[in-house]
């Protein structure tokens, strides 16, 4: 089950993102939020269709009570979906830097492998600068942000992240941030 928080993120993403989502990742997250999509979109033989490849692929599954039917995640539904949350998330700078740094340190056991590549890729991509090989800097809050990434990839444990006043030498951050 998806938890609330990652819900609230889900339902920001919706509503920011459904300029570039599919019908069956609209499909999904509405869902997950347990809202139904809207006739206005999409009409019912689209969204039958997507429906019935969404249960042949065993994304989600179709219930039917009484009166109504509705439609359940499968954990594969729900491993699909965080996929798409974790490839949008960005972190919003302020305007003005607080003078403050975020360190990101990590320390991975060899089992996860995998998951420190990803995990180094996805700092990267947020554009973290390398402080050192499992050290990463960053001059805006972020803490949300990257929790919620090292929760997407089950190392949560293995990350530590400090808000840092001064750091020696930070000429070449500053530049590299345009601070």
């Amino acid at each position: 089950m998806i938890e609330q928080k990652h819900l609230l993120k889900l339902k920001k993403f919706i509503n920011v993102a459904n300029r570039g989502l599919n019908l069956s990742e609209t499909f999904l997250c509405s869902i997950a939020l347990g809202e139904k999509l809207s006739p206005e979109l999409y009409d019912n033989q689209k969204i039958a269709k997507t429906s019935y490849g969404l249960r042949r692929y065993r994304f989600v599954r179709h219930i039917k009570d009484h009166k109504n039917r509705h439609y359940l995640l499968t954990p594969k539904g729900e491993a699909k979906l965080r996929n798409l949350v974790i490839e949008d998330i960005e972190i919003k700078n302020p305007k003005n830097w607080d003078g403050k740094w975020r360190l990101v340190m990590y320390d991975f056991p060899i089992r996860f492998k995998k998951a420190r590549n990803a995990f180094r890729f996805k700092l990267k991509q947020l554009g973290f600068f390398q402080f050192q090989k499992s050290a990463w800097i960053y001059p805006y809050p972020c803490e949300g942000e990257i929790l919620f990434v090292a929760d997407f990839y089950g190392v949560r444990k293995h990350i530590e992240i400090l808000e840092v006043d001064k750091i020696l030498n930070d000429r070449k951050i500053k530049i590299h941030f345009g601070l």
